[in-house]
């Protein structure tokens, strides 16, 4: 009752809006909003790590001498793992209820059904050319695909305002996105696999990998700016800032680890964690600053300009930084998530010991990280009182993004390495987004864009919503 008179007074708002331009509508639509639990979203990632019991089950009792054999399997992973995400993210099923009901479902069915013990081609041909554990690749894929399913999503009403990105404090679905981004590059990156030697070539080509990775992210970073400014589409300032944006971003924490590299290999001793020892000190200090140095208060009540009428260059980059300060200050915060994810995958991930005991030694080790980033989280939330802020990417948020992530991950291997036989490849739509990732959310952003311009979504039935 109570979320449908706020749907009810939030709309009543929004006619009353005498704003000229048509997107001013959609902006209050998609601000101010608290979030929800951190149980509830984390039903909400259960069902890619359910629904591949459900997908080996399926694809094992179908013939794979079958011509149809590969659109059955595209149909089933689709059916198993794209479809659940798809309906989480909508109000047709009830808080809290509804997941579990449809996991409670879904995990039924995948132990009534027969699981026949045979490797398909597909799995004998990726064993070859695979780069990195399957279970990183399907949690790698399932971050791109819930991405895109919320972009697009949640400027329809089928989208529970709750999951939308919190604008002050709180837990929201679409909070985790960005943070997801960074864990899972620094989980896929080769220093975490410890194959990268410390000499000075070696550190010199991984510079020119990571620059050639730079590029593209502030070419598109401008690219999104010029187009979100020139065709007036609706912003969410309290995100990133006025002129800010994620592609800006991982653009700084990608030049940022370059730098950190170069650094720790050739002045720093590899013998102790030291990617893990960083992390936490940039943490300390700028939760420090946000606590105690009225760094959370500039953040969420500060100007967009500053005070002086100067326009010298000085005040220019004043007027720049307050005016896009979430998105800068938030760079401290995501490089410190990039970094404390390296150093958990080189003790979880990337372990060096026996291949005979590396699967269970990763699944005991992933489980006692989870708990390890849920104790401290609650820790500094409950006991502490410091609130979660994806705003400013403090550490509270820090450490929960950490933990939704790790858990996911753990649950995905454990799915993977427990059905009889190991499985040893991902599905074949999450290899293909795994391997072109980038041109998989720059398209999903393109297509977003274009919806929004062509379609009237925050007045779209339930129906349409679906069938978009």
């Amino acid at each position: 009752i109570f979320q449908r008179v706020d749907m009810q007074s939030t709309l009543a708002a929004m006619e009353n809006v005498s704003a000229p331009r048509k997107y001013a509508e959609k902006e209050i639509f998609v601000t101010g909003h608290d979030g929800t639990t951190p149980l509830e979203i984390f039903l909400l990632c259960l069902a890619v790590p359910i629904g591949l019991r459900l997908y080996s089950k399926l694809t094992s009792c179908v013939s794979h001498t079958n011509k149809r054999y590969y659109w059955v399997e595209i149909a089933i992973e689709f059916a198993t793992l794209i479809l659940p995400n798809l309906l989480l993210q909508t109000s047709l099923l009830p808080y809290i209820i509804g997941p579990s009901v449809l996991h409670l479902c879904m995990t039924i069915l995948s132990y009534m059904l027969p699981h026949h013990h045979k490797q398909s081609q597909q799995t004998k041909i990726n064993n070859n050319i695979i780069h990195r554990p399957p279970f990183l690749t399907v949690h790698r894929a399932t971050i791109y695909i819930q991405t895109a399913i919320a972009i697009l999503a949640v400027d329809f009403p089928i989208f529970p305002r709750r999951y939308c990105k919190t604008e002050v404090g709180g837990y929201g679905w679409m909070d985790l996105g960005a943070a997801s981004f960074i864990i899972i590059a620094g989980w896929s990156s080769s220093s975490s696999s410890s194959t990268a030697s410390n000499n000075i070539m070696s550190t010199m080509k991984s510079m020119k990998k990571a620059v050639i990775k730079c590029a593209p992210l502030l070419v598109l970073g401008i690219i999104r700016l010029i187009t979100i400014k020139g065709v007036e589409y609706q912003e969410h300032v309290s995100e990133y800032g006025v002129h800010w944006n994620f592609f800006f971003t991982l653009c700084c924490v990608e030049g940022s680890m370059v730098a950190w590299k170069h650094v720790k290999g050739h002045f720093v001793s590899l013998t102790l964690p030291w990617d893990g020892m960083l992390a936490c000190l940039l943490m300390m200090v700028y939760q420090l600053y946000l606590s105690v140095g009225g760094g959370q208060d500039f953040i969420e009540n500060g100007p967009r300009q500053c005070s002086s009428d100067d326009s010298t260059w000085l005040s220019l980059l004043c007027s720049a930084f307050v005016a896009n300060r979430e998105g800068i200050l938030g760079i401290i915060g995501y490089l410190s998530l990039r970094l404390l994810s390296e150093s958990m995958a080189t003790y979880c991930i990337w372990p060096k010991v026996d291949p005979s005991t590396i699967t269970e030694l990763r699944q005991w080790r992933l489980l006692i990280a989870s708990v390890a980033f849920w104790a401290a989280h609650f820790f500094l939330t409950s006991v502490l009182g410091v609130s979660n802020s994806r705003r400013s990417t403090n550490v509270p948020f820090i450490l929960w993004s950490m933990a939704q992530n790790t858990s996911v991950l753990c649950l995905i291997h454990f799915a993977m390495t427990s059905m009889g036989e190991p499985v040893q490849s991902a599905p074949r739509i999450f290899n293909s987004i795994n391997r072109f990732g980038l041109p998989v959310f720059f398209v999903s952003n393109i297509l977003t864009g274009l919806v929004n311009l062509l379609v009237d979504t925050i007045h779209s039935s339930n129906e349409k919503a679906m069938l978009v």
